[in-house]
């Protein structure tokens, strides 16, 4: 036995051993990759992320073109898939599989940045955050900007934050910057870091180069667009103080549709839920925090320390504020607040690596103590209660509360649906919530418990022992702490069903025909028809839906209303809508007046009701 323990620690010392485990981390990130690219459900951003893109890369519409799609995001979000679409096809496999490249280049960006500021072991166990993430891995393979803006982050700290850059690493770096802000606005701040970190870092005549080129590549997109790519930062700014920009802005007597009201509890939810789907970038980055004394004894540690903490935090409080706290697009934006952490979780894995690989003395005062075990349970019991979507029945009927009557205990269990359900009229999700903290602070006490005894037995820092203990057990519990969003959408390979749903679409619908789209959230399968004619404001479905205003003035920002709805109607050859949709048509899709085609060979969905069916006029 003592041979064999002998025999495993001089095969885990072959330096050669950190690079294996970091390569099978990136092939364990790119099978769950493939998998989720081809079962999960298409959604109307992707959707809009690649008809738009293709639509642009034609040349067909531009950018802020007036009466063109919804362009409520930077153009590159549109412009980076389209040009994808545009040399290797137009569909959803081009873009699947292009940002699952661009996650893998993530993935290398974020290693050698850690290997760079701490050694291959730590990059490793980088490489294997996101490996052991299946709810980023599922974001990073959908059309969406998160993996664009995450990969543009991490190269733009591979170039610029180390302890020198040539010139050509600050052009690039800077260049990066400016291109994540113009890919999404969310991202201004990241520019103006940059630059002042290049200057703190590399020096006055740096710093003036990446002010440049970031600012003259920033101000170059904003020409080329000059006016109406303002609309993207009018929303940004008081409208009683910045009345010049009235006119890229809604008027404000069109009401949005979908407004529903997210009361508090689903907003803990919502918020908890982030910490638990990026539990190592978020509490990682937190526990860092409190060695900033320890690494100020290294100049050039102290300055990435600082960089990426204002970056993470800075860009962590914004999304949190927009999402949860603000009336900005809160409507539908409460429950993104887990995918926009998506936007910089590298940041995060950074901060978290470079501080904990730099500490050359691990001393924190007792009194830290104080403040984490209160954190933990907190944490805990947030987590907990954010996952009460998968507490089943078999936890509910624990029977583990003693029944008590007069007064005593009897020596009888009741489950814990029934005392909450009896004793404190919980509802059923009141119950589930309950339960699901209530584990949640069963493990944040029982990690607690471990850290003391570790700490009895070692002597160690007793702070230090809980923190590293509590990310010991996150991390290996990483694809627990991602249940809900991690399963399957489908059995099905949705890739091939939207390309046999867009073939046959084209097959069908005659040149030119104007399509009147009532088919889902998810415009894909018209990726596919590139010979017919579309009306651009239905891309984003209800979302760009208007209640009241002028029909002409909407139109011309990407929007629409129950004006052009019935002039779109009555003037469309081809109506594809969606089969749960089909009821509030039947009265106007009548078979007098229009002939109805065979459905398509599959539905572009797993999910019942998602199947089409296509009309024409007579």
């Amino acid at each position: 036995m003592k041979r064999f323990i002998e025999k495993v620690q001089e095969t885990i010392s072959h330096p050669a051993v950190p690079f294996w485990l970091a390569g099978l981390g990136g092939l364990f990130y790119l099978i769950q990759g493939l998998i989720y690219a081809h079962t999960t459900v298409t959604s109307l951003d992707e959707g809009a992320y690649l008809l738009k893109g293709i639509l642009f890369a034609r040349g067909l519409y531009e950018p802020f073109e007036p009466y063109g799609p919804l362009t409520n995001k930077a153009p590159f979000a549109f412009l980076i898939p389209g040009f994808a679409e545009y040399v290797f096809g137009a569909g959803l496999r081009t873009g699947r599989y292009f940002f699952l490249f661009i996650g893998l280049l993530t993935l290398l960006g974020t290693w050698i940045v850690v290997r760079r500021w701490s050694n291959v072991w730590f990059a490793a166990g980088a490489v294997w955050v996101f490996a052991l993430s299946p709810m980023i891995i599922k974001l990073h393979v959908r059309t969406v900007s998160q993996v664009l803006i995450a990969c543009m982050l991490v190269w733009m700290c591979v170039f610029v934050v180390q302890k020198y850059s040539k010139p050509w690493h600050i052009i690039a770096g800077a260049l990066l910057a400016a291109l994540a802000v113009m890919t999404r606005q969310n991202m201004a701040p990241i520019l103006l870091f940059v630059v002042l970190y290049v200057f703190w870092q590399h020096g006055k005549e740096k710093g003036i180069l990446a002010l440049l080129v970031g600012g003259l590549f920033f101000l170059a997109v904003h020409a080329y667009y000059w006016p109406h790519i303002l609309q993207i930062w009018a929303p940004w700014f008081p409208e009683n103080l910045t009345p010049f920009l009235d006119p890229f802005r809604l008027p404000k007597d069109a009401q949005a549709v979908w407004d529903p009201t997210i009361d508090f509890p689903n907003r803990v939810n919502a918020f908890y839920q982030g910490i638990r789907y990026h539990f190592i970038p978020i509490i990682g980055s937190i526990f860092a925090l409190f060695f900033w004394r320890e690494i100020k004894q290294s100049q050039d540690s102290f300055r990435a320390f600082v960089f990426l903490s204002v970056s993470y935090f800075s860009l962590w409080l914004l999304h949190a504020w927009a999402s949860l706290a603000s009336e900005y697009e809160s409507y539908s934006c409460v429950f993104c607040f887990s995918n926009y952490l998506g936007f910089f979780d590298p940041l995060g894995i950074l901060l978290f690596a470079i501080v904990f690989a730099s500490l050359k003395e691990f001393s924190l005062a007792r009194w830290i103590a104080i403040l984490i075990i209160p954190f933990i349970l907190l944490t805990s019991i947030g987590m907990g209660f954010s996952n009460f979507e998968n507490v089943t029945a078999s936890l509910t009927d624990l029977r583990l509360v003693p029944r008590i009557r007069a007064g005593q205990f009897l020596p009888v269990f009741i489950s814990l649906e029934d005392a909450l359900k009896y004793g404190l009229n919980f509802e059923p999700v009141q119950i589930k919530r309950a339960v699901g903290a209530g584990f949640g602070f069963l493990l944040g006490f029982l990690t607690i418990t471990i850290a003391y005894f570790i700490w009895r037995k070692k002597k160690n820092n007793f702070s230090l022992t809980l923190m590293n203990l509590f990310l010991i057990i996150g991390f290996v519990l990483s694809p627990l702490l991602h249940l809900g969003e991690s399963k399957l959408d489908c059995r099905t390979d949705i890739i091939l069903a939207n390309e046999q749903v867009g073939e046959y679409l084209a097959s069908i619908i005659p040149t030119d025909s104007l399509v009147y789209w009532d088919g889902g959230l998810s415009f894909v399968p018209m990726v596919y028809v590139s010979n017919a004619k579309i009306f651009p404001a239905q891309i984003n479905d209800g979302y760009a839906y208007r209640r009241g205003g002028d029909a002409d003035m909407l139109n011309r920002f990407g929007y629409w209303n129950s004006v052009s709805l019935v002039e779109w109607r009555d003037s469309a050859d081809i109506f594809i809508i969606e089969e749960k949709r089909f009821e509030s048509w039947k009265a106007y899709l009548t078979p007098t007046n229009f002939t109805e085609f065979t459905p398509p060979p599959v539905a572009p969905s797993c999910i019942d009701g998602e199947g089409l069916r296509i009309f024409q006029r007579k």
